[in-house]
C-alpha cells in the first residue's frame, strides 16, 4: 500500500551512462519493473513498464482532488487516494507508479481531452481532434485511440416507456433546454442551475463506452424540481434538464422504474498517420494525449513540416524543443509509462522525435504518445517522486507542479468483505459520523449524523467492502443514504 513518506526526490547511485540494452529492470510488484536511464546528451529517462502477459495488476486515470469537474492537484497527493481505494468489482488498488496526464486548463484543471476512468466515461473527447490517445481495456489490450466522434447525438437515455432523450452535456453544466448526465465522480453535488427538474438514477454497473443491450440499466430513485445541488452518491448518475428537456424528464421520468444510459462512440482511426480505427468496447482508462510520436512501429514526425514553418517565421514549435516528456508506450508485451528530465545542465530533455526513436530502438515499443510535459513531468513510484521536475520556487527549490489527472498502474488485491452485518439489517451509529458519499475516506460527505442515529443496512453489490484500511456498509438513514465505516455502527437487533 502507499507509504506514509516525505516527498523527495529520488536519483539512483547506479545511474550512469550506459546502453539502455544494459539496464537492469527493478522489480516493484509482480508485472511491475522501473529502471532508470543516462543518455548521451546527457539524458535521464525515468521508465515503469508492466507485463502484459502477468495478470494481477491494471491502468486507471487518476483525477485531481478525484473530481471530473475539474481540480489541479500533485500527481503523489492524487496516488494517496487510489491507493487502497476500490474498483467497481471491489478489488482493491495498491499503488506503484503514477505519472502526470493531460494538457488542462491552468485556471479550472479541466483537462483538455476526454476520460475514462474504472471504466466510468466521465468526459468527452474533443470531436475529430486527430486522435484520442491511449485507452487500457478491462481485458488488458492496450490500443491508440483516434479521431472520433462523441457528441450528443451518439449518447442518449432510454426510458421504460420507450422514450428517448439525446445528452447534450456529460459531466458539464445544462444549457438552455439541454439534459446533462452527471456521474458520481463530477463532484460531491451538481452545479447550481436554473430553474429545471433532477432524476438520481442507481446505475447497475458502470456507465460504460460502447454498452452490450441498448445501455447501463439503472433505476430512478427521485424526480425533483430542482436548480441544482444534487447529491451524486457513489454509483449513481443525475439526469439534469431545463426548459423542453426538463419537461420530458417530468413526463417519462418515473420513481422506481428502470432505464438504459447509452454512451456510444464512434472511432475513424487516423488515416494520415496510419492509424486503423480503435475498438472502445470494454474501455477501463484513458485520456487524452498531445502527439502520436510513434505508430505501428514507425515516427510520424508529421510535426516536422509545421516546425520549419513556424522557424522561417523566426518561431519556435514546442515539437522541436528539448524539453522534459512524459509518455506512454506499448508493444505487445509491456506498456510503459516514461518521464524524460529537461531544462536542466544534468538532463537537456528531449524533442518529439527523439522522444519516438528512444521508444522505438530502446524500448522496442510500436506505439507511443507525448502527455503534458514541461514542469508537469513527473514519476512517482511506490512513494516517492524519482525524477527532478523542472519547476523551481523562489529559492530555486525543486516543486511539484499541481496538474489535472494522471495515470496511475496499481496491482489489484482481491475484494475482502466483513459479514459482519445483513442487508435490511437495523443498525445505529456508535458515534457522531460522517456519512460519506462512497466507500472509502476519500469520499466527500453525504450528511453528519449525531451518535444513536438510526438506520439499516442496504442490499449493495459493496456492501461490507474493505477499503481504506477499514471496511464500509452502505446506510440508509431517515434523510440520507450513504457509507460509514464499520467501526462507526451497531446492530440494533442483537
Amino acid at each position: 500500500m502507499f507509504r506514509p513518506k516525505r516527498y523527495v526526490l529520488v536519483l539512483s547511485a547506479w545511474l550512469i551512462v550506459q546502453p539502455a540494452w544494459a539496464v537492469q529492470w527493478q522489480s516493484i510488484a509482480p508485472g511491475i519493473e522501473y529502471a532508470e536511464m543516462q543518455l548521451p546528451g546527457p539524458v535521464e529517462v525515468f521508465v515503469a513498464r508492466a507485463d502484459r502477459q502477468h495478470k494481477g495488476w491494471t491502468i486507471d486515470v487518476m483525477m485531481a482532488k478525484g473530481l471530473a469537474k475539474g481540480a489541479r492537484e500533485i500527481v503523489p497527493e492524487m496516488a494517496r487516494r487510489a491507493d487502497d481505494s476500490v474498483n467497481f468489482l471491489g478489488e482493491r488498488y495498491d499503488a506503484k507508479v503514477a505519472i502526470n496526464g493531460d494538457y488542462f486548463n491552468p485556471t479550472t484543471g479541466v483537462p483538455f481531452g476526454g476520460q475514462v476512468v474504472g471504466g466510468w466515461f466521465v468526459r468527452r473527447y474533443p470531436e475529430y481532434s486527430g486522435g484520442s490517445g491511449f485507452l487500457w481495456m478491462l481485458d488488458g489490450r492496450a490500443v491508440m485511440g483516434g479521431n472520433v466522434r462523441n457528441a450528443a447525438k451518439w449518447q442518449r437515455v432510454r426510458f421504460a416507456d420507450g422514450t428517448e432523450m439525446n445528452i447534450h452535456k456529460l459531466n458539464d453544466p445544462r444549457g438552455q433546454d439541454e439534459l446533462a448526465l452527471y456521474t458520481w465522480q463530477y463532484a460531491d453535488r451538481t452545479d447550481a442551475a436554473d430553474a429545471g427538474v433532477e432524476v438520481l438514477v442507481r446505475m447497475s454497473a458502470p456507465v460504460v463506452i460502447m454498452p452490450d443491450g441498448g445501455g447501463v440499466p439503472g433505476e430512478i430513485v427521485s424526480v425533483v424540481e430542482s436548480k441544482g445541488g444534487t447529491l451524486l452518491p457513489y454509483d449513481h448518475v443525475v439526469l439534469s434538464g431545463h426548459g423542453r428537456a426538463a419537461e420530458k424528464l417530468r413526463q417519462h421520468a418515473k420513481k422506481g422504474e428502470q432505464l438504459r444510459v447509452e454512451l456510444t462512440l464512434a472511432d475513424y482511426g487516423n488515416e494520415d498517420l496510419g492509424l486503423a480505427p480503435a475498438d472502445w468496447k470494454g474501455a477501463y482508462a484513458g485520456m487524452g494525449a498531445a502527439t502520436y510520436i510513434l505508430v505501428n512501429g514507425k515516427v510520424p514526425r508529421h510535426w516536422e513540416a509545421k516546425a520549419e514553418k513556424l522557424a522561417r517565421e523566426g518561431k519556435r514549435h514546442g515539437s522541436v524543443v528539448k524539453d522534459p516528456r512524459t509518455l506512454v508506450a506499448f508493444n505487445e508485451r509491456y506498456v510503459y509509462f516514461v518521464v524524460i528530465d529537461g531544462r536542466s545542465n544534468r538532463s537537456i530533455g528531449m524533442n518529439f522525435t527523439e522522444a519516438g526513436e528512444f521508444c522505438r530502438d530502446h524500448l522496442k515499443a510500436d506505439f507511443a504518445v507525448t502527455q503534458d510535459g514541461g514542469g508537469s513531468s513527473i514519476m512517482w513510484v511506490d512513494g516517492e517522486v524519482r525524477n527532478r521536475p523542472s519547476d523551481k520556487n523562489k529559492a530555486g527549490e525543486t516543486v511539484f507542479r499541481p496538474v489535472a489527472n494522471g495515470y496511475l498502474m496499481a496491482t489489484l488485491q482481491p475484494a475482502e468483505w466483513s459479514r459482519k452485518f445483513s442487508p435490511d439489517e437495523r443498525i445505529v451509529t456508535a458515534k457522531n459520523v460522517e456519512l460519506r458519499l462512497g466507500p472509502g475516506s476519500q469520499f466527500g460527505v453525504a450528511d453528519e449524523l449525531k451518535a444513536g442515529a438510526s438506520g439499516t443496512i442496504v442490499s449493495h453489490k459493496l456492501t461490507g467492502i474493505r477499503a481504506k484500511g477499514t471496511f464500509w456498509w452502505n446506510c440508509c438513514f431517515a434523510n440520507a443514504e450513504g457509507w460509514l465505516p464499520q467501526d462507526a455502527l451497531e446492530s440494533a437487533t442483537r
